[in-house]
């Protein structure tokens, strides 16, 4: 072990260029690794706390034939006394031609102990079923609505609020 090190302190006693570059690509190779493992930390909080959202207490009914529940079937399950909120569904197209698919929970079955029921506020509530009608909206899909990130009365940078009245027609 002795002689190897020996071996290679001598040879880069004749070449410190070479030495500067092994520290110096060590010293790249150390920042790029901390950035990634930085990014998929990251990553994989923002999918845990998604899925925490998305499965606290909720339970998920389909037909056995594959179809979607029709309003007859969620009437006879609430009916029967099952404490059900529908998942509803749509698209829009936006301003500028695209196509957005709208997915959200029905405020008024939702249980009151479920995780989307306690994440937001009355006020939030409020905002969403009075006019203009706000919602949250996800950052990249802003300049889809003709709406950039300044127009946009965000509470937060993660998930601006969308305001109908705020989109350019």
């Amino acid at each position: 072990m002795l002689t190897a090190f020996a071996t290679l302190l001598s040879h880069y006693k004749r070449h410190p260029g070479q030495l500067a570059m092994l520290l110096l690509g060590l010293w790249v190779a150390s920042a790029l690794w901390s950035g990634v493992q930085a990014i998929n930390a990251s990553a994989r909080d923002s999918y845990a706390r998604a899925e925490a959202l998305f499965t606290t207490g909720l339970d998920r009914l389909e037909r056995r034939d594959g179809e979607p529940l029709t309003r007859d079937d969620y009437l006879r399950l609430r009916r029967a006394g099952l404490p059900v909120s529908p998942l509803l569904e749509g698209s829009i197209e936006a301003p500028d031609g695209t196509r957005l698919t709208v997915i959200g929970i029905e405020p008024f079955t939702l249980p009151g102990d479920n995780a989307f029921a306690a994440a937001g506020s009355a006020g939030e509530l409020t905002d969403f079923l009075t006019p203009p009608w706000q919602t949250r909206v996800a950052p990249d899909t802003l300049p889809a609505l003709g709406v950039s990130h300044r127009e946009a009365p965000a509470p937060s940078r993660a998930w601006p609020v969308w305001s109908r009245a705020g989109c350019r027609r």
